[in-house]
């Protein structure tokens, strides 16, 4: 497989594959079946359009079904299938809830919820080639419906194959994708220059009274519950039901939008992903965002689907500096000009925070490093970023800051 590859429609990659890609396809094209497990910013979208080229070659009239976890992910593949394999609009047909085009196209995205249902009918009578991105998502019963494909060819790709608490990958995704063909982790990633140098600033914040007080009580009454707790199904319940209204007050604190700014400002110019939890909180941020005239946008669930891609295409391109979000990009953006995070509020999930640091660790041509800055309000936040820069301190530097913004 080279750069010239390429098919009578015009579909052409653009970029030179990297070493672990040349060596991963010639595994792969042996029988056009397998999972690839690859760190988060390794380049999985571009071998998987290398796997689509090879399909296309060997299958001309074949069809290719890409089922994705998410309605972000399904924008990330239509901006990148047309941006960086030049697949026009017309030879892409995207299925949602939001959008269901009146019958098949050569390449076809499936969000995961809808491929249940419709995947079968598609893949029905024709040549096909099953790619599955985040594929540790279909390990479960009722996921494992949008697999329903006896085709040609099969990809999984995750950067985490395995599943912690069951054994759906091997009862649901290895049947029918394949077994794990090829590792591409951060070590081998980092020695290869594949990702970036990276610094992590952690910003401590404030929670105003009001919520300080609300966190108190909910952490009172979070270990008067665990005391309480011996196995008891309805306890365990209620202790899950506090922990998720303490992180709400948390994640919402208020004082995470002003500093989250002052942050955008100090790095003004440079490309730059702003996470929050809350839509409404990221709507606000990007209003100040744009009175202090940066150039940015916003992507979130809530935007109709021709937006909410354009403003991911326009922030790609470098119209905007600036591209606020919720959890709606936590997986699969790729925007390797992208310098600085700014992780405004986050979740306590290890996963979540892997695929958010990937957003900033593709290397650029001229991008000698990336930043990312966490802001904290709580020692529990606090605590987990003290186990993550002990597990990082190898690779990258760690520098503890306190806003000085006043409440």
């Amino acid at each position: 497989m080279t750069v010239k590859s390429q098919i009578k429609n015009g579909w052409h990659l653009q970029v030179e594959p990297r070493r672990w890609q040349e060596e991963a396809f010639e595994i792969w094209q042996h029988e056009m079946r397998g999972v690839v497990s690859v760190v988060t910013g390794g380049g999985k979208t571009v071998f998987a359009q290398m796997c689509i080229l090879s399909f296309k070659e060997r299958y001309p009239s074949g069809q290719v079904l890409i089922v994705v976890p998410t309605i972000s992910l399904l924008d990330q593949w239509y901006v990148s299938l047309i941006e960086d394999l030049l697949v026009t609009a017309d030879d892409i047909g995207c299925f949602s809830g939001e959008e269901k085009p009146p019958g098949p196209k050569p390449i076809n995205i499936l969000v995961i919820n809808t491929a249940r249902n419709f995947i079968s009918k598609l893949a029905a009578g024709t040549d096909t080639f099953l790619i599955v991105d985040e594929c540790h998502r279909a390990g479960s019963p009722i996921n494992a419906l949008a697999l329903q494909v006896k085709g040609q060819a099969t990809l999984g790709l995750t950067a985490t194959p395995e599943r912690p608490y069951d054994d759906g990958f091997h009862d649901f995704i290895e049947p029918v994708l394949g077994p794990i063909i090829y590792n591409y982790d951060y070590v081998l990633a980092h020695a290869d220059g594949v990702i970036a140098d990276f610094d992590l600033i952690n910003v401590k914040v404030d929670l105003l009274k009001d919520e300080k007080i609300a966190y108190d009580k909910l952490t009172r009454s979070i270990a008067l519950k665990l005391r309480q707790r011996e196995k008891n199904a309805v306890v365990e319940e209620q202790i899950k039901r506090l922990l998720q209204r303490r992180a709400v007050v948390s994640s919402g604190a208020k004082m995470r939008i002003p500093v989250a700014a002052k942050i955008v400002d100090a790095n003004r110019g440079q490309r730059t992903i702003v996470f929050h939890e809350r839509v409404d909180a990221a709507n606000i941020l990007l209003k100040v965002l744009q009175e202090r005239n940066h150039s940015a946008t916003i992507y979130h669930s809530g935007i109709g689907p021709i937006i909410r891609r354009d403003n991911l295409r326009l922030y790609r391109k470098g119209v905007f500096d600036v591209i606020v979000c919720c959890r709606a990009l936590d997986e699969g953006i790729n925007v390797p000009e992208t310098t600085v995070a700014v992780v405004a509020s986050s979740t306590a999930s290890v996963r979540q925070r892997i695929q958010r640091l990937g957003r900033v660790l593709r290397p650029a041509p001229g991008k000698k490093g990336a930043l990312i800055y966490t802001l904290y309000a709580t020692e529990h936040e606090e605590k987990r970023l003290v186990l993550e820069s002990s597990r990082l301190k190898s690779i990258a530097s760690t520098t503890w800051n306190r806003s000085s913004i006043k409440k």
